[in-house]
């Protein structure tokens, strides 16, 4: 055995390593969710003369019906009208603010506080939007709804005295709810995905005692946490994850309240899935390394460091994975014969992945009870089959976060938004269709291995090539 390919066996030991590390967090926590016992929110009983004054904040960015739909349900918000501030931070085109604000004022009544801003220069992309509405407010409590939220009438009342009663909370964050899980097969699996997210991780995170982080919409925050923590920055695009870990690092505290939903829009295409999926991707790369070195000189105990690293550097699991595939394809190329340690690590990771991933998303099903639902089995399968599409576009999103490439932030369209031009699923498809190939020409009894992510960029490429091109718009961040 030549040199070099023991190197590059030795390099893929510890890319499998680090594989199976994500696999172990996924399963880590999932045990939690199921045995960590439930910590309760504490909450005060709250006259309606005591009710805090609270800032609502909807950022849109040409958004159309639904900037109208959320200021409606912010205007409905059960809270004493003297105490309820709503901003709609419109960031969108100049020649579309004044239809959108008349549309706006013929759907919300007089009676609501409720001013519609428009910054002259937008820097920082949503980051830089809210920071600008908070300049005009010193409300003590600040909730975010995205546009495509819909915040039901109740959602202050069950969140605020939680943040009243413990001053060391920085937020309090509501599930996510998918107004649209039906649509298609691709929301259904994301559906899947996101309540793995908020049921399994958020929740066992909770239960442990480590840091959660804030969503971006669907959340309220103690302004005084807001400031501590350096207020909203641009410079990452990920503002949420970024101001959640600042906040943790002062010692202030998240919670999630998972029985409190708040119906969202899911992408229902793969064009705006994997925009969406390629900015978060890239914006968690940036919080990585912007903050990974205070994490670390941090007073936190080594446990809570590492897991709060895991926690960032998720991301980098696309990376690594495409990282594997190459070095495995080079060495059938090379006619290598495995050593057998690599082998059975090769073996370990896969099916400790597959295993962990099965249970982190069958578990967040049935802790929201859908487990009887007949799209149960069919939404966890897809949920594990159509991420391994994303593999491509995810690895170039983290090359250019740590590249440090222009910062475009690319906005996730909407249902019924169209754009031309752009992404139509080629690349997924050709590397779909030639990984597999390329395993069985050169040692058959691989090729299983890649059928999965095969199968799985083949699905994204193929929902690309076969849909209308839709790509969301550039966004620099400035006119």
């Amino acid at each position: 055995m030549s040199g070099f390919s023991l190197i590059l066996q030795t390099i893929l030991g510890c890319v499998l390593i680090i594989l199976g590390l994500f696999s172990a967090q996924l399963g880590t926590l999932a045990l939690a969710r199921h045995f960590a016992p439930k910590r309760r929110i504490r909450t005060l009983e709250i006259s309606e003369e005591e009710l805090p004054r609270v800032l609502v904040q909807l950022p849109v960015c040409d958004e159309g019906s639904l900037a109208v739909r959320v200021a409606a349900a912010a205007a409905r918000l059960d809270w004493p009208r003297d105490r309820l501030e709503i901003q709609v931070l419109d960031d969108g085109r100049s020649d579309n603010h004044a239809t959108l604000a008349r549309a706006i004022r013929a759907a919300v009544p007089e009676s609501i506080n409720m001013e519609i801003l428009r910054r002259g220069v937008r820097a920082g992309f949503k980051a830089g939007n809210l920071a600008h509405g908070l300049q005009y407010s010193d409300a003590p409590f600040v909730a975010v709804f995205d546009a495509d939220f819909v915040p039901p009438p109740d959602f202050l009342r069950r969140t605020v005295p939680a943040l009243m009663a413990d001053s060391g909370l920085a937020f309090v964050q509501a599930r996510w709810g998918h107004a649209n899980r039906n649509a298609n097969w691709l929301t259904t699996a994301q559906g899947a995905l996101l309540d793995g997210h908020f049921a399994v991780e958020q929740e066992a995170r909770f239960r442990l005692g480590l840091p959660i982080s804030f969503n971006g919409t669907a959340g309220v925050w103690a302004r005084r946490a807001i400031d501590s923590g350096g207020g909203w920055t641009g410079d990452t695009l990920t503002e949420d994850l970024d101001l959640s870990i600042r906040c943790a690092l002062k010692g202030w505290r998240g919670a999630i309240l998972g029985d409190l939903e708040v119906p969202g829009e899911l992408p229902e295409t793969a064009a705006a899935w994997r925009a969406q999926q390629a900015r978060w991707t890239k914006g968690h790369a940036q919080v990585a390394r912007k903050l990974l070195p205070e994490i670390w000189a941090s007073a936190w105990p080594w446990w809570k460091k590492a897991a709060v690293t895991l926690q960032i550097c998720q991301f980098g699991f696309y990376t690594f994975a495409a990282s594997s595939v190459i070095i495995s394809l080079t060495l059938m190329y090379m006619g290598v014969v495995y050593e057998k340690a690599v082998a059975d690590l090769g073996l370990l990771v896969t099916v400790l992945g597959l295993f962990a991933s099965l249970s982190y998303l069958s578990l967040g099903q049935v802790m929201l009870g859908r487990q009887r639902e007949p799209s149960f089995l069919r939404s966890v399968l897809l949920a594990i089959l159509f991420p391994s599409g994303l593999v491509l576009s995810n690895a170039r999103a983290t090359y250019e976060a740590f590249a440090g490439r222009e910062m475009v932030f690319h906005r996730t369209p909407k249902a019924g938004a169209a754009y031309a031009g752009g992404w139509r699923g080629s690349p997924e498809i050709l590397a779909g269709l030639l990984l597999p190939v390329v395993a069985f020409a050169e040692q058959a009894w691989s090729a299983p291995f890649f059928v999965f992510a095969a199968a799985g960029l083949l699905s994204i490429g193929g929902m690309g090539w076969t849909s209308a091109s839709q790509v969301p718009a550039r966004d620099t961040g400035s006119n």
